[in-house]
């Protein structure tokens, strides 16, 4: 019976894709039947709210506008959220197949890698959480399915500009992301490099990227007064000088006390250390008198010159930030479960699984000198390469900019690391059976 169900699913295996992943979303939601929220989950609520009434004017530009427009094209319910990160989950796992099978594993391999990750638990549970994160993951699946098959071989224009589009929509939902269409571009130059390559058509990826981060950099100008894509910037920063914060000039006399007297008693309270700016907010609001979007100007301040001052410091406050991205996380209420006793066989599956990611993620790191290696030597920009530096360069990037939460900048890219790395033992495999 298992045998035929197998063979069943191997011939139509994105219908196999699909009702399995709707089957294993009604068993989780029927024994969670809850929606995970988190202190993000509420800006992005408020926005939502504005943004179906048309009422953006004073917003304090906390969160960009990508993710609230699931949240409006929901109705601002949170129930049909829920539903549609679903669908984009079935969605994003069809995509993960067709990108494995355009790095050429064959179509039984496709299936059961596409499966197994659409099976992690908090692949499953992001989607029941009013977070960026499943939306990211299709996004940037669908961006990698679209440069696998169109980028260098069958480069349209159609295709670039919705390649743009994507990097637009992606940029609105976390601006962090700006830097990403620059580095495919980049390698759209280097790949068979010459001087008329500098300037070519995949130029027009970088239009819709531009046009969102510096026109809602704008809006927020005009309602708070600072051209940024988000007004978090300075408490995000402040977050990487969390174990330095005291050796600030005196000037900074009232963020600097506040701020290490909250670090001291996270310490003390076995409480997430980099989330110290955070505990300090209510009281560094009450104490300095400042607006939230004002106190992260300051913050900002603050940082850049306690990151001056404290170049070692910072500069190994980085490389945590830099290991903690690797990471494997898992954003869910756990003692939310509607069914008694649910929530241990849950955590019995995701530590098996948790260990398999993180074993996984390791074998990536190990991988990248083998891929640049590989490229000194061969001189030929692969997939696997440009699929290398671009998690690389989001690691370092992410590690310089904030501190804490770090496994959420990784969360998109994992199943790409995965493919790195089933790859190279494919490869390897079809080698030693050649030779």
């Amino acid at each position: 019976m298992i045998k035929r169900l197998l063979n069943l699913a191997l011939k139509n295996p994105v219908s196999a894709l699909i009702l399995s992943g709707i089957l294993i979303r009604i068993f989780i939601i029927s024994l969670y039947q809850h929606i995970t929220i988190f202190p993000d989950s509420e800006g992005y609520i408020e926005l939502a709210d504005l943004l179906a009434n048309n009422q953006l004017s004073g917003y304090n530009g906390q969160r960009s506008p990508g993710y609230p427009l699931l949240l409006v094209l929901a109705g601002n319910s949170l129930s049909l959220t829920v539903l549609l990160q679903f669908i984009l989950g079935i969605f994003s796992c069809i995509l993960v197949y067709r990108n494995v099978l355009l790095l050429k594993f064959s179509p039984e391999k496709s299936f059961f890698i596409a499966l197994f990750l659409n099976s992690i638990l908090h692949v499953l549970f992001y989607e029941t959480a009013i977070l960026t994160e499943s939306l990211t993951f299709f996004v940037i699946t669908l961006i990698f399915y679209i440069y696998l098959k169109y980028f260098f071989e069958n480069c349209s224009l159609k295709m670039m500009f919705l390649l743009s589009f994507l990097f637009g929509f992606l940029v609105l939902i976390k601006p962090f992301y700006f830097f990403l269409p620059f580095l495919f571009y980049a390698f759209s130059v280097l790949k068979g490099f010459t001087l008329r390559r500098i300037i070519n058509k995949r130029i027009v990826i970088l239009i819709f990227p531009l046009m969102c981060f510096f026109g809602w950099s704008y809006v927020n100008k005009i309602n708070t007064g600072y051209f940024v894509p988000t007004t978090f910037y300075g408490i995000n920063i402040a977050q990487n000088c969390v174990h330095f914060a005291e050796k600030t000039p005196d000037k900074y006399k009232t963020i600097r006390d506040i701020y290490v007297k909250h670090r001291e008693i996270a310490k003390k309270e076995n409480k997430d250390v980099s989330m110290s700016i955070w505990y300090a907010y209510d009281e560094l609001i009450a104490t300095t008198g400042l607006s939230f979007v004002d106190l992260s100007y300051q913050l900002n301040e603050f940082s850049k010159e306690a990151i001056r001052d404290n170049p070692k410091e910072y500069c190994y406050q980085v490389l945590v930030s830099w290991a903690d991205f690797w990471k494997v996380d898992m954003y869910w209420n756990y003692r939310d479960f509607k069914v008694p006793y649910s929530n241990k066989f849950f955590i019995g599956i995701w530590y098996i699984q948790s260990t398999v990611l993180q074993f996984l993620k390791i074998a990536f790191i190990l991988l990248i000198p083998v891929q640049l290696y590989n490229f000194l030597r061969n001189r030929k920009i692969t997939h696997e390469l440009v699929i290398t530096l671009i998690i690389l360069c989001t690691s370092i990037l992410q590690a310089i900019v904030t501190y804490g939460t770090n496994a959420r900048f990784s969360y998109p890219f994992e199943f790409l690391m995965v493919l790195v790395v089933f790859l190279y033992f494919e490869k390897k495999k079809f080698k030693i059976k050649a030779g």
